[in-house]
């Protein structure tokens, strides 16, 4: 068939932006999307590895495009096919650097090299972000006049508030009984997993610092499972009782807790770009970011930026954005303006002349 081929992340790994991003092309662009992402089932490892790219052969595209660079194994399908692999971020070159030891980290980065060979062998790139697209060529070697930066978009969804119920809902769910309309208490969310990247036990550490400093403030974690590494630092920072987590959460829960919430943060260390960042501000929710990696081009000038992300620089930034109303208001209105540039429309224009771009060069 004379289509292009979008190869989405299997279902089973529940990693709502890299499914939230095969989807918005996918309704954007004149491609096909194979049934098997969605059912092909587990374990994990064989159904990625082996059963989706078995699966895959039967297709035979004139392009192909694997929305997520974990998946460029699966461009063994398709020998001599023009393909296009979207690199979000290089970070598992940084797993793979911290040479840890044990059967399970060595099995680990044998396959994340051995996907990243897959990542090399395609024919252009799409980078999430300027960052991710300097990184890719610095440190995988990829050529750069093959590698198409084509950001991300904010869904409309985000930028409609929901009922004042919802929103009242959201924060009964995480505080308790009814709040009063002088209630004083504040609640910053993080959204995203917690992986050690994240740098979340900042997040925690500062959070102990505001409760001491006399803030009511409360942290929630939104999209990941604590370790013991989170679990013993809500012990150090004397927290226990004020975070929340919910791993998974539909897309109203997640609108309605950007809007519930009273500030995001994104502390990473490292990030390809940061949507949750875009997704706060056309909430009007404002944001604090350590502006690593991505997260200065995803965040720009209408967040608190706090380089670094130590605990009492991110705690003294917090309670400026809590406490200050002419801050609140800047960052709002910046933020929002900031969300409305970024869409998947345009996103997907920017892929649609990657693609044919690649099949120009062929």
């Amino acid at each position: 068939m004379n289509r292009v081929l979008l190869v989405p992340d299997l279902a089973l790994e529940r990693w709502p932006s890299m499914d939230r991003y095969a989807a918005e092309l996918a309704r954007r662009l004149d491609v096909d999307v194979p049934r098997e992402a969605s059912t092909i089932p587990g374990p994990r490892y064989l159904a990625r590895y082996v059963r989706y790219p078995r699966a895959l052969g039967r297709y035979q595209p004139s392009l192909v495009h694997v929305a997520d660079h974990s998946y460029a194994h699966c461009l063994r399908a398709f020998p001599g096919v023009p393909s296009i692999v979207t690199i979000h971020d290089v970070y598992p070159l940084s797993v793979i650097g911290r040479q840890e030891s044990g059967p399970s980290a060595l099995l680990r980065d044998a396959l994340l090299w051995w996907v990243l060979t897959w990542v090399r062998r395609a024919s252009h790139w799409i980078a999430g972000s300027e960052f991710t697209a300097r990184e890719a060529v610095a440190l995988l070697g990829l050529p750069s006049d093959r590698v198409h930066v084509a950001g991300y978009g904010v869904d409309e969804a985000f930028f409609k508030q929901p009922s004042d119920e919802a929103i009242a809902a959201r924060r009964r769910h995480w505080l308790g009984a009814t709040p009063h309309a002088d209630d004083a208490r504040r609640v910053i969310l993080h959204v995203g997993n917690c992986e050690p990247r994240k740098n979340v036990e900042a997040a925690i550490l500062a959070l102990g610092l505001l409760r001491k400093r006399g803030a009511d403030a409360f942290l929630v974690q939104i999209g990941g499972r604590f370790t013991p590494a989170h679990h013993a630092a809500i012990d150090a920072a004397g927290v226990e009782g004020f975070v929340r987590q919910e791993p998974q959460v539909d897309e109203a829960a997640l609108v309605a807790a950007y809007y519930a919430a009273d500030a995001l943060v994104l502390p990473s260390t490292y990030e390809g770009f940061g949507l949750p960042a875009l997704e706060a501000q056309a909430a009007g929710l404002p944001v604090v970011t350590s502006g690593a990696g991505g997260l200065a081009e995803a965040a720009g000038d209408a967040s608190v930026t706090v380089e670094g992300a130590n605990p009492p620089a991110l705690a003294d930034a917090l309670a400026l954005v809590l406490t200050d109303p002419a801050l609140r208001a800047g960052l709002i209105e910046r933020g929002r303006r900031r969300a409305h540039s970024h869409t998947w429309d345009a996103a997907a224009a920017k892929v649609r002349a990657a693609y044919d771009e690649t099949r120009a060069a062929v």
